[in-house]
């Protein structure tokens, strides 16, 4: 198997204190469900300022290299980090701060 980068991930570069932001990431991880040993993204984690805000559990019917969208309402600036773990346990993640500006 290739090593697998970070994912990426993307917001909007003005936010105000209340707004409801759209935060894409993006995660070049393939899966492997036909080949031994069986390999897919099994949870994506969400932390606002290191709470966890929301968690997705997915299957092996995950495509390759998946493009997640979720909102966020930005009430602080504070970091927000994106946990990828796979079946296997392995662990990326990426993270960008929440600045507020206008």
């Amino acid at each position: 198997m290739s090593k697998i980068r970070p994912p990426r991930m993307r917001m909007a570069r003005k936010i105000k204190k209340g707004d409801i932001i759209k935060i894409k990431v993006k995660f070049n991880h393939p899966s492997f469900t036909r080949a031994k040993p069986v390999t897919f993204i099994r949870n994506m984690f969400v932390y606002y300022d290191d709470e966890l805000v929301t968690r997705f559990r997915m299957s092996s019917g995950i495509a390759d290299d998946p493009l997640f969208t979720f909102k966020l309402k930005a009430d602080k600036e504070a970091p927000v980090k994106v946990v990828f773990v796979d079946n296997h346990g392995e662990k990326w993640e990426t993270s960008k701060k929440i600045k507020f500006k206008g």
